[in-house]
């Protein structure tokens, strides 16, 4: 979608064909018997590169969306006795992996730097 709309922006004529009944891959709504499924990715990341992307349009993301920071910001069901939550606080989440793992504190630190790392260059000109 975001190639298209550049795409289009810069003259092309630009056709999008969508194989589900609504647009928006992974980011759709699922409504079944009264219930209603976000679809959409689970962890909203890179905000700077929704941010670039809506300034081509002159516009910015809180123009067609509200952020809220969720706590827990992730939840996962393992069983009905054992539900584990992922935290916006990084102490917190660093607790939780060693109590998983000896050494997790320390595997998830590297694994943060090696994230953080591939994301500035991805992100470098």
């Amino acid at each position: 979608m975001a190639a298209a709309a550049l795409l289009a922006k810069d003259g092309f004529n630009v056709t999008v064909l969508e194989k589900n009944n609504q647009p928006g891959g992974r980011a759709i709504v699922w409504n079944q018997k009264g219930f209603v499924f976000d679809m959409g990715p689970s962890w909203y990341l890179m905000p700077d590169v929704f941010e670039k992307f809506f300034a081509e349009f002159g516009k910015k993301p809180e123009d067609y969306y509200k952020l809220i920071r969720l706590n827990p910001a992730y939840r996962v069901f393992f069983d009905k006795d054992e539900i584990v939550d992922i935290s916006p606080d990084l102490e917190q989440n660093l607790q939780l992996f060693e109590r998983y793992q000896s050494g997790g504190r320390e595997q998830f630190k590297k694994y943060l730097t090696a994230a953080q790392y591939q994301y500035q260059i991805t992100q470098s000109k």
